[in-house]
């Protein structure tokens, strides 16, 4: 009998900030949670990871200088490769605009960066249990 994919595999984040502080942050928590993190500043980089290592879950800042966050989630969503990818806006943004744009670019959900960077892993994994696995 084979364990299932979340026992077997660690489940990828892409994670996108214009922030390289932030970005480091986010890749050292993510990671020591258990995660597999890409993270990447530029939307460049971002296709090319998304291409090239196909993530289960994107997080995304909602408020970046090359592309805004909403814009990203509606590319993701209209690309045939990636429009089923679960999508997470973390930005600390008021909750109450995080929520509409959530709403309006279908993201999957939102993660307020005011939270404090300690409840992201714990709300990645509670996603990844009800979207993925």
């Amino acid at each position: 009998m084979s364990a299932a994919p979340a026992e077997t595999a660690k489940r990828k984040l892409l994670v996108i900030d214009d922030s390289e502080l932030i970005l480091a942050a986010e890749e050292a928590v993510l990671t020591a949670a258990g995660f597999e993190v890409r993270t990447v500043s530029s939307l460049r980089q971002f296709v090319n990871a998304l291409i090239d290592w196909q993530p289960h879950m994107i997080v995304t800042d909602l408020y970046m200088p090359e592309m805004q966050g909403d814009a990203l989630c509606n590319w993701v969503r209209q690309q045939v490769a990636t429009s089923s990818i679960p999508i997470v806006i973390y930005s600390s943004a008021p909750d109450e605009e995080l929520a509409e744009v959530a709403k309006n670019v279908r993201a999957d959900a939102y993660v307020s960066k005011n939270a404090g960077i300690d409840v992201l892993p714990a709300r990645l994994h509670q996603l990844c249990d009800e979207i993925l696995w």
